[in-house]
């Protein structure tokens, strides 16, 4: 029925506790946007970024707004940025820090910025905790499966958590919860509390599940790719920012202190700032336009939170969700493992310093400033043009690109281009044969990383797609895969197996190359997929509303999925 999504959406934005059991019976209003305008700067400053950090209402909706007509009983709230049925904003104002989108942003990718830190604190100084407390290589490298592994259970945990309790909670649970633990990490002396700690340290990684459920409930569907991307990409530097600046950290604490000191306290530095702004996000931020989630739930009957084992049942015979949990592993856990391995891969294959090892690693984490919030930008751009299917292409080629310049990355070394000097001289300069191995180590690297960065921006482009009802159970369960992909690549690639480390990331490219085909298999029955064309019949108000039984529908749980379904639907998404 045309507009139905329209008519359901506008019902949920504004008449609170009213149910109505299908979309079809849904009452014949305008839809609902409120908007407040911009200040003058930051409306240029808009107009100028353009479509990057924007995604226009509807017509109709803009109209409604200009004229100022609110129906009956529409809440009385104002925003300072555009907004859809749904209360999400329609752009990205990042010189903003107004409540609640806006501020909710800022704190998100701060907070996932200081637990990736602390995670990957360890790493940067590994040349020295080696020495300080005699680790073996067995010991270094389950340290680094140990600092993913425990982020695998605790993102599935944290899934379900922010669905229930809202991302608030969730992000001052997973700064405040392990901060102890960061402590911890500087106070280890011997292997086994390395390994232990490295674990619970890593915990923290579940503030990915926060930030993309966050970002999600504040951001237009049309604008979620760019901004889930530019959060978590902002977020993922604190990777960079570790190994750039814990180094040097301790050595201006090593000229201090003796050494074997001065890494315990540059370790502990990231647990102080988890704690500050643990107590920030709790005082300060929103789970959702409208408030925190255990109020809306009180307040608003359609927030109600549902049975969790009926929305995982929901999630889990969803087969989409596997495909995106092998995507990410195979380009987050990709970089996650290489965060891991390449500061001392630096230090021990071209013997640099702890400061250069620390600065070329760092320099690959800090790319993510840019490149995950392109992956997204791609993501979203492509939808524009070809709807889902498009962003199943970007994320294709993106695999395919970071697992050729991967596979490169263990080419260009000393012996195998010596022994490929000797046969094809054009193979040779097209695989970047050049006298200082590592000058073409570090240009490979940064190609393979950047294509890396992007393809995790663009599978969470598609993620909040799959499932409206379990939004953070879904990003949980894709956000594992990525830890699991992590651990399961150290451990074959770096770890447990014969493999020198450029051999390594040789067959970890190559895995990249033959697992991206199952990317493939995605398909919508309202969109279609990469090869494939939409069902006849098939709407977005049936797909989304399909996770809820009759009973659920009848008490107006779905009504959320139905404002989504009208957001989500676009004309090219047929294409």
């Amino acid at each position: 029925m045309p507009g139905t999504g329209q008519q359901a959406a506008a019902v949920y934005a504004w008449t609170g506790k009213q149910v109505f059991p299908t979309h079809d019976e849904a009452p014949s209003q305008p839809p609902l946007v409120l908007a407040a305008a911009a200040r003058p700067a930051h409306k240029a400053a808009a107009a100028a970024l353009g479509w990057m950090f924007s995604s226009g209402p509807p017509a109709a909706a803009a109209a409604a707004a200009q004229q100022g007509s609110m129906p009956p009983g529409a809440p009385t709230q104002q925003f300072a940025l555009p907004v859809d049925a749904e209360f999400k904003a329609c752009r990205l104002d990042l010189c903003s820090f107004a409540r609640p989108h806006m501020r909710a942003f800022h704190l998100n990718w701060a907070a996932f910025f200081i637990t990736f830190a602390t995670t990957f604190a360890p790493a940067a100084v590994l040349p020295v905790l080696r020495d300080s407390l005699d680790l073996t290589a067995t010991d270094i490298g389950n340290g680094g499966i140990a600092s993913v592994c425990g982020a695998i259970g605790s993102r599935l945990v944290m899934g379900t958590f922010t669905d229930m309790f809202g991302p608030r909670y969730g992000a001052a649970a997973m700064l405040l919860g392990t901060a102890p633990f960061a402590f911890a990490m500087a106070l280890v002396h011997g292997a086994a509390g390395y390994v232990a700690m490295r674990c619970m340290v890593g915990l923290g990684l579940s503030m990915f599940v926060v930030n993309q459920t966050w970002t999600t409930c504040m951001f237009n569907v049309k604008l979620v790719g760019r901004a889930n991307a530019l959060s978590a990409g902002w977020g993922n530097t604190g990777a960079g920012a570790a190994l750039l600046l814990t180094p040097l950290l301790y050595e201006a604490f090593a000229k201090l202190v003796a050494p074997d000191i001065a890494w315990r306290i540059a370790l502990f530095v990231p647990g102080v700032l988890q704690l500050l702004l643990g107590v920030l996000v709790l005082i300060a931020a929103d789970d959702s336009p409208l408030g925190s989630f255990p109020q809306l739930g009180r307040d608003r009957g359609h927030f109600r939170r549902t049975n969790p084992c009926a929305a995982w049942r929901s999630v889990l015979t969803n087969y989409r969700l596997y495909v995106l949990a092998l995507a990410y592993a195979l380009c987050f856990g990709v970089e996650l493992t290489t965060h891991n391995v390449i500061a001392l891969y630096l230090f021990n294959h071209f013997g640099l310093s702890l400061t250069a090892s620390g600065l070329l690693g760092g320099g690959l984490g800090l790319m993510n400033v840019v490149s995950r919030f392109l992956g997204g930008a791609a993501s979203d751009l492509a939808a524009g043009l070809r709807g889902m299917r498009g962003r199943l292409w970007v994320l294709q080629v993106l695999l395919l690109l970071e697992g050729v310049f991967c596979l490169l990355v263990g080419v260009v070394h000393d012996y195998l281009l010596a022994t490929c000097m000797h046969g094809n001289e054009v193979f040779c300069l097209l695989v970047g044969v050049v006298h200082d191995y590592l000058l073409a180590t570090v240009g490979i690297l940064i190609v393979f990383s950047f294509c890396c960065q992007m393809a995790c921006g663009a599978v969470f482009g598609i993620v909040p797609f799959v499932s409206k009802r379990s939004t953070g159970t879904v990003t949980g369960i894709v956000a594992a895969g990525g830890s699991l992909g992590s651990a399961v690549t150290q451990a074959v690639f770096f770890s447990y197996f014969d493999f020198s480390a450029y051999e390594g990331f040789y067959w970890m490219g190559t895995s990249v190359i033959c697992l991206s085909a199952f990317t493939s298999l995605l398909a919508w029955p309202m969109w279609g997929g990469m090869f494939t064309s939409s069902q006849p019949g098939t709407s977005e108000e049936r797909y989304y509303i399909s996770e809820y039984n009759s009973g659920e529908r009848a008490a107006g749980l779905h009504l959320p999925a139905l404002a989504f379904a009208h957001e989500a639907r676009s004309a090219v998404d047929r294409v």
